[in-house]
């Protein structure tokens, strides 16, 4: 194989996983845009965030550094207290076969035309959407995180 080929194949490469953030990349670019809140945070804390953890007690900020903007967020009056609740949704990919009707002309001997209607076999893709992460705060920090392993 010759140099040019391996350039073009490591180009390629590059660019087809330029576009893809890992998780840890992610965290630290949030890190970033929270610098003044991440620096103020005790180094266990700090160390908790990057690896990805949360817990009862810390507040929106750290949830957001961790997991990002929510899907929904909406109120829970819980007795005296409303408290706020960020949902994180993921979507399944369900396949369903159908047959789909198809025409097409038919030409007799006597040069007649008409449609003949047949079928063919196709694959619907379904993205069924489900809650994988469910985080409550009380006063702006943490009550319950409820995580569904999908």
């Amino acid at each position: 194989m010759n140099s040019s080929v391996l350039i073009t194949l490591a180009l390629a490469s590059a660019l087809l996983f330029a576009g893809c953030a890992t998780q840890r990349e992610l965290i630290e670019k949030r890190i970033g845009e929270k610098a003044g809140f991440f620096a103020a945070l005790p180094p266990g804390k700090q160390q908790r965030l990057r690896e990805g953890r949360v817990e009862t007690g810390d507040t929106r900020d750290a949830v957001w550094i961790v997991y990002g903007k929510p899907d929904r967020v909406f109120k829970k009056l819980t007795g005296s207290a409303t408290n706020e609740v960020w949902s994180y949704i993921a979507y399944d990919a369900s396949y369903a076969d159908s047959p789909r009707p198809v025409y097409h002309p038919v030409r007799t001997s006597r040069g007649r035309v008409f449609w003949r209607r047949d079928y063919f076999w196709a694959t619907d893709v379904y993205h069924d959407p489900y809650e994988y992460l469910r985080i409550e705060f009380q006063d702006g920090r943490i009550l319950s995180l409820e995580s569904e392993q999908h």
